[in-house]
């Protein structure tokens, strides 16, 4: 797998220069985390909830959903 270059991200197998405001993004665990938080909806929180619930660990729900395990840690407080 070919690195991309910092202000880049691969799109479809090819590197896509990122807009300035985006470039604020940072990179975790394969996925990119915007600075800016964005608000789960009940249906993906009840999912969450619902795997939690089955026996799932957490670190699992989050790689499955593409979510940061600390959402996921808050959200089951």
């Amino acid at each position: 797998m070919m690195s991309v270059r910092e202000g880049y991200i691969r799109n479809g197998g090819k590197e896509v220069k990122l807009f300035t405001s985006t470039l604020k993004a940072l990179q975790c665990n394969n996925r990119i985390v915007m600075a800016q938080r964005k608000h789960l909806d009940d249906f993906l929180r009840g999912r969450i909830i619902g795997q939690l619930e089955c026996g799932h660990i957490q670190l699992e729900v989050s790689e499955e959903l593409g979510i940061t395990q600390s959402v996921i840690s808050r959200l089951w407080q």
